[in-house]
């Protein structure tokens, strides 16, 4: 008897430990799943990198004569078509596109969005009896949007941000259709004519879901498991908060305190030809990314680097810098400028230390500190940098702070 009990303890145990293994890691695991590549100029890639075509900001007209953005596809996967109502190709292309319309007549947050390519031709009044022949059993109102306007605005749109190079003899005749995920990312290209295509790009679609409903998923098991912790201290004197700044991220786009307002913050200080810290620091902040990614928080958090050397830190170097960690630049900021104006926000606004050094390794010493900001722009945490046990807190409280001060 005494012989099965202890049988049935260490079956019990064995069992357990895979178990606790997901409650006590599963926080901080990365979930690895076939994906789908990104797309340059040079073609696709693995992983996201500044050079991932991305689509640009846009404003046009819908098939209801209604302004229509760019703005209100992010957070949504959407496929891009290219033609117009008139187009002899029309009805292939139409056809082609009823699957995966219908494929996902349910899903929201999954769109067909058509660019008309005769816009002189395509006035809503025409648009809006194609989309209501086509998507009567949507769904969803605004399952599929045909958009029209500005001739010039559309050609930016084909021309620039899907690399579509059109044949000067039919202009109008584009035969290619683009995936693009919630960020506006290009993440698979397809051909109008081929019914395999079409077939690869339902079951893209789905790849791109399963993507975003592991991060979802994530952020929510996340929220569940720190709703129990103890609220963040306030850190500093009384009342204080980090004091408004603006600096210049890469392709020298001014970031500021308006830029990241309403955004929970993660800081530190680097420089590009840092010898020491600067690089285990900087793989610890590619990690924290990676982190929020996988966890959905990439909107409420974001990472800023400052240099404490901008003279040599232009915002050329720091987009190679960038470029070399993988970094997503929408959500992790690179900053030079002026250098009293950095190492002023270090010393008063972060409470760290920024300075040129004749004794320090690479000619500057600065702190190895990562500091939390919420919200409100107070100071809730410092970690070390270089410390992965520290930096794993890091990514928790940060967390907690964006469930906590959730809008």
């Amino acid at each position: 008897m005494g012989m099965l009990k202890n049988r049935l303890i260490l079956i019990a145990m064995m069992l357990a430990l895979p178990l606790a293994g997901l409650v006590f890691f599963g926080l901080l695991s990365e979930h690895n799943f076939n994906t789908l590549p990104y797309y340059t100029v040079d073609g696709p890639v693995e992983g996201q990198t500044l050079a991932a075509q991305r689509v640009g900001d846009f404003q046009l007209t819908n098939h209801l004569g209604e302004p229509f953005s760019s703005d209100e596809l992010r957070g949504k996967v959407w496929l891009a078509a290219f033609y117009g109502t008139d187009a002899p190709h029309v009805a292939q292309v139409t056809r082609q596109l009823l699957w995966p319309n219908f494929r996902y007549r349910d899903e929201g947050d999954i769109v067909v969005v058509s660019f008309s390519l005769s816009p002189e031709h395509d006035t809503p009044e025409v648009l809006q009896e194609y989309v209501a022949r086509n998507t009567r059993y949507n769904g969803f109102k605004g399952k599929w949007q045909f958009l029209t306007g500005d001739p010039a605005v559309i050609d930016h749109v084909v021309a620039d941000d899907f690399m579509i190079q059109r044949d000067p003899e039919e202009p109008n005749n584009v035969a290619t259709i683009w995936l693009v995920d919630t960020e506006g990312f290009l993440r698979g290209v397809y051909h109008a004519a081929s019914e395999d295509a079409i077939r690869d790009a339902v079951e893209d679609i789905a790849l791109l879901k399963k993507e975003r409903d592991v991060a979802e998923y994530g952020r929510e098991k996340l929220e569940e498991a720190l709703q129990e912790r103890n609220e963040l201290p306030v850190l500093g004197p009384e009342g204080h908060t980090i004091p408004a700044f603006a600096f210049t991220g890469i392709d020298s786009v001014e970031i500021s305190h308006r830029s990241v307002e309403g955004q929970v913050k993660i800081i530190d200080y680097f420089f590009t030809h840092c010898p020491t810290i600067c690089p285990i620091m900087s793989s610890q902040l590619a990690r924290t990314q990676a982190w929020m990614k996988d966890n959905d928080l990439d909107g409420d958090i974001t990472l800023l680097s400052h240099s404490v050397d901008p003279v040599r830190d232009t915002p050329a170097r720091l987009k190679e810098y960038a470029t070399r960690l993988g970094a997503d630049t929408t959500s992790w900021k690179f900053l030079t400028g002026d250098k009293e104006d950095l190492y002023d926000q270090a010393r008063f606004g972060y409470y760290l230390t920024a300075l040129e050094s004749d004794t320090a390794a690479g000619g500057f010493f600065h702190s190895d500190t990562f500091v939390l900001v919420d919200r409100q722009d107070r100071i809730r945490g410092l970690y070390d940098g270089t410390s992965t046990a520290e930096v794993d807190a890091m990514m928790l409280d940060a967390a907690q702070l964006v469930f906590e001060d959730a809008p």
